[in-house]
């Protein structure tokens, strides 16, 4: 799965019927993305309803398929899920870092 931030949304006026009634989206990978090819972006069926800002968890691959209940689907990556807040720790020593999806920090660490 991947971590990553709805950045647009793309329509198709001629597509595979499997698709018909599916929203696609344009998903910017965020952390621990590390594809064997050079990409800035990934197109995802959307099932969940995400909005362009939202941070998103992407399953790829035959998951991404189930997630539309169709494992004959065109499809290599859909949204499984609206991420709420992310908080990560280091291991290095340098002490924890945090990361929590927009609007989401709390209080004391948002800027003002």
């Amino acid at each position: 799965m991947i971590l990553g931030r709805v950045i647009g949304q793309c329509w198709a006026t001629r597509q595979s019927p499997r698709l018909d009634g599916q929203k696609l989206l344009l998903v910017q990978p965020l952390a621990w993305y590390d594809p064997d090819h050079s990409s800035d972006h990934l197109v995802c069926v959307d099932p969940v309803g995400a909005e362009v800002g939202q941070d998103v968890v992407v399953c790829m691959g035959l998951p991404a398929r189930l997630a539309l209940g169709d494992t004959r689907a065109p499809v290599e990556a859909s949204i499984a899920a609206i991420v709420d807040g992310v908080e990560v720790f280091r291991d290095a020593g340098d002490g924890p870092a945090f990361a929590f999806a927009p609007g989401h920090a709390p209080e004391s660490l948002q800027e003002h």
